[in-house]
Formats: C-alpha cells, structure tokens, sequence
C-alpha cells in the first residue's frame, strides 16, 4: 500500500547558517540551508520577530533564533507511520515580546487505550500550548477538537493554517480505508463524502476549537459543523493566496493523479469517486474539479506525492505571486503562474530546485522567500530567485527541428551543435557533473510559442545521466530517458551538443517562432551551453520550423 512515511529532517532559514548540505537549485535560483541536524521535521512556522518554529515528528517544537535550536516542548504523540506531531500555526494575538496571548495551535496524534499500535481511542487531535518568555510548559496543553480517526495511522493530514478571517484551518486526511483497491473511483473509503465524520475534509474552527456559526453545515443535524470542504484523500499541506484570500490545497493522490485544488465553503471535491478527474465521467453534480493534476507516470509526471505550497514573496523577483509546491517522492520543487484572475495556472510548472530531500512542509518567510522542510535530510532550506549561472558558452547551432502534430505523441524535437568551443568545464566529479548534480533543457521561442524548462534528473531505471567512457576521462555525458520528453542529450567534449525530444512537448507552432534559444544547464552548481537558432528558417504554422545558427547572439538568456 503506497503511503507517505515521514523520515523528517530539516535545515536552516536564512543566510546565517553555513552552507552544508541542501537541494539543487535550477538555474535563476537558490537552495540554501537554514536549520540543520534535525529529526524529522513535519512543520514550520515564524514568529513575529522572525524567530523560527519547527514541529518534528515525534512530538518535539524547536525554536531557530538565526543561530542556535533549541527545544521549546515536547508533546506526547504516536510517531509511527505517517502519526505524530504534524501542524503548527500561530494565533493572531501571538507576540514574541510581550502583551500577546503566546497560543501556538498544534496537530497531534494522541495514544488512546490501547496504546499507539492500534486505533482504540487513538486520535488526532488539535491542541494549544502557551510560549510565556521563551519558554512553553506541557501543562498549559489544551486539546480543543479531538476524534479524527487514525485507522490506519496513515492519511492523517495536519496542516493547520490561519486564515485572513482569523479562523483556524485543519486539513483531515481520510485514514487510509479503502485504499490502494486499483485504478481511479476504485477506493471504497468511508469517511471523505460522509458528513458525520471529521476525516476526508477540511476544517474551519473558532480558535477554541468550535464550530464557527457560518460553516455550511453548521447547525444541520447528522453534519459535522467544523466542516469547512470535503471530498478530500489526504489534504496533507495548503496555504492562502495572499492575493485573493483563496485557500489553495495540494491533495495527495491514490496510485495514478496528484491534485491542486482552491477550497471553497461546502465544496465537494469528489474523492473517492474521482481520483483528480479520472476515472472519465467520475463527476457528479456538485463536485469542483482540480485546477492542476498530474499523473504518476509518464511524460508530465512531477511524482507520486504532492505537498502544497506557499505563495512566493519579494525573494522571487519578478516571480513574486507564483506558486510554489513539492512532490514528497521526486523530491523536486517547482513553481508555476496563477492566471490573472489567480483561479487557474497558466503554463507548465518549472523546477526550482531537486534534491529536496523528501519535501514536507513549504511556508513564505517575512523576507519574501519560501522555506520548506527537507523531512528526509532533516533540514530546513531557503528558496529564492537567483543571479543566472555564470558559466554561458555560445556555441554555433548547426541544426534545430520542431514539429507539432495533431497526434500529441509526434511532438519533436532536434537541436545540435558541433562546436570546438564545448567544454565540460570541471568535468567527472564535479558541481559541473550531471550524472551527481542533473541537469535541464531550456527551449525558448522568442517569437512566442514555448518557453519550458525540462528537468534531466538521474531516476533509473528510466532515466539519467552517464559518462561516456570510464569516468575521470572527461569525454563527455550522455542523458537517456524512457519517458521523456527529452529522450537524449549527448555533451561531447570539444565537439557535440545534441538533444532529441518527443511527445509532452511544451512547443506550439502557431505563429514564427524565431529565434529560438536552447540552454542545456548541467551539474549542481550549473554550467550553461547555449545555442541560438534563426535566420536560415523554414516555417509552416502549426507544423514544423527548422533552423540553422542565428547570424548573431546576444548571448545567454537571462
């Protein structure tokens, strides 16, 4: 049964931290470490003065002040399978320096008769502890909503967010129960459509823990007033759109589809009857549809286990204001563009950073960049936009190709280069070394028509990097993949660059495309090879360009 085990970890959060270990940024970005040698960290949250928050699975809260961890409380939890101490939000009348209330709300597993090995009377709950000068006392514990089944000790959700109308909101996941059967609108869970239960949905609370007066279902008999949304398998990680005051919610997937949903009061978003949108024709009526899915395999794959995502702040540039989430199992971070009436995404989401060492929890910090919890590495990171790679090599195209067809599997692609001027910069067992640091392919119209950035991970067996001939001869690399959409690259030393790409291409031919910039990007701290194609073109809207090398560059794109 595939299920999301948490080996918690996290780094630091700022630039105060020594650079150790951290993920690999795309280029235009950074990955830095902030809060290192943790133990399974789930959750994070700042304080007003900046101060740093951490939740680690086994029920201890740390406090990063820019320099030292150390830990505020311990809270008592089941800390095995996905159970343990999972959510952390601040009250709106929390101060770090006196004259506020110093209410920290919690998500938790608590053991019930018989122990944490069975769910007899073992629930998740949503508590409070007080922070009075620096210091939190177990004994100011609160439990303010107790029940949400832990059948399974999977599915348990946990993130508590506050939202702009100063209420609490508690994403439950469904337990596990009727999961894994087979293919979408197979799983027989009990819990995610019945409104009697807590689990499966999301939860709008009163900071006491009640029922505000204006849930959809408050008030009607045999309906759980908390509930807020439902129809939900594991809503794990959510965040609000500053933007909009929407709450945006990553929702993991079964066995094929990850989704993104926007929450909206009584909302029905459909599992287990719908696994994204599949099985076809699974909705009913009522049912609100995912603005964002992606399949478990394939060509447009991002991975297997969604973990939503934070807004991006000033740190981003000119990205501010796109989303910006994790896949728990690729350990990869993207970011993609809301549309303008910020309901939508526009475009493919790109990478910014791999290696992200099992993501499990993204908040925007009050210095404009995303933070998230590296669960597997036991950090917590630093995302932020970054100078381009410095290393920009102009090489001569000799030949590009793109086609587009009717039949989305006849997408191509073709750019080569044979260039005395390719040079593998550090070579074998460098931060320029693909098969240790990946790498990606750029392709940029600046005519109009595609701008996609396509990761070159090393996932064998079905893709990755590896040296052409014995490693330290510094021949060059070769990129394989059986899923594409990039099928091939080969980087020859003093001599090739070639890449061929077909199916879930990001191209569209409707109008001239010229020029046509291709960036291959390698390594962990990355070299860049760029190509310019235009000038000798043949062009037929919605069909083909071919090109040859542009008769000038302006260099690198940006």
């Amino acid at each position: 049964m595939r299920t999301r085990v948490f080996v918690l970890a996290i780094t630091t959060a700022a630039a105060l931290a020594s650079p150790a270990r951290a993920g690999t940024p795309a280029s235009g970005f950074t990955d830095t470490l902030v809060v290192g040698s943790l133990s399974g960290p789930t959750a994070i949250a700042f304080l007003p003065d900046g101060k740093l928050l951490i939740a680690e699975q086994c029920g201890a809260l740390k406090l990063f002040d820019g320099s030292t961890t150390s830990t505020l409380v311990t809270i008592p939890v089941c800390c095995s399978s996905e159970m343990g101490l999972l959510g952390v939000a601040l009250d709106p009348a929390f101060t770090s320096t006196g004259g506020g209330n110093g209410s920290i709300y919690l998500y938790r597993t608590k053991a019930g008769s018989g122990g944490c090995g069975t769910a007899t009377g073992r629930f998740n709950q949503v508590v409070r502890v007080t922070m009075s000068n620096g210091t939190v006392n177990l004994a100011s514990l609160a439990e303010l909503l107790t029940g949400i089944a832990t059948d399974n000790g999977n599915h348990d959700g946990g993130v508590i967010r506050l939202g702009p109308d100063q209420k609490l909101y508690v994403g439950v996941g469904d337990t596990g129960n009727g999961d894994n059967q087979g293919g979408p609108g197979s799983s027989t869970n009990p819990y995610a459509q019945d409104l009697n239960s807590l689990n499966g949905k999301i939860l709008r609370l009163n900071l006491d823990g009640s029922a505000p007066s204006d849930n959809p279902f408050f008030g009607q008999s045999g309906k759980r007033g908390e509930i807020f949304a439902y129809g939900f398998r594991n809503p794990f990680r959510m965040s609000f759109d500053g933007a909009t005051g929407k709450l945006w919610v990553a929702d993991v997937g079964d066995l094929t589809v990850e989704e993104i949903d926007i929450a909206a009061s009584g909302g029905n978003f459909a599992w287990p009857h719908c696994e994204g949108t599949l099985p076809s024709g699974c909705e009913q009526a009522g049912d609100i549809d995912p603005i964002f899915t992606y399949l478990h395999s394939g060509s447009g794959s991002l991975g297997t286990c969604i973990i939503g995502g934070s807004f991006a702040g000033s740190a981003f540039g000119t990205l501010a204001g796109d989303y910006v989430f994790g896949d728990c199992t690729s350990s990869d971070v993207y970011h993609a563009t809301p549309n303008a009436m910020r309901n939508d995404l526009t475009g493919t989401p790109a990478l910014v950073s791999s290696n992200a060492g099992v993501p499990a929890d993204f908040v925007t910090g009050p210095d404009g960049a995303v933070y998230y919890a590296a669960e597997g590495d036991g950090e917590v990171r630093r995302l932020a936009q970054g100078p381009p790679p410095p290393d920009t090599l102009l090489l001569g195209g000799k030949k590009l190709a793109l086609k587009v067809s009717p039949d989305p599997s006849k997408k191509h692609l073709l750019a080569l280069s044979k260039d005395t001027s390719v040079d593998l910069g550090a070579g074998n067992g460098s931060t320029h070394d693909p098969t240790l640091g990946g790498g990606s392919l750029r392709v940029r119209c600046t005519g109009g028509g595609c701008d996609t950035t396509y990761p070159l991970m090393n996932n064998p067996p079905d893709e990755g990097w590896s040296y052409l001939g014995a490693s330290g001869d510094n021949k060059g690399y070769k990129f394989k993949s059986k899923v594409g959409p990039i099928r091939l690259v080969l980087l020859k030393n003093g001599t090739l660059l070639k890449a061929v790409g077909r199916g879930a291409l990001g191209h569209t031919l409707g109008a001239d495309p010229e020029p046509v910039d291709v960036v291959l990007q390698t390594g962990s701290a990355p070299r860049r090879y760029c190509l310019e194609f235009g000038g000798t073109t043949v062009f037929k809207a919605n069909a083909y360009f071919t090109a040859k090398d542009a008769p000038t560059s302006p260099g690198c794109p940006p």
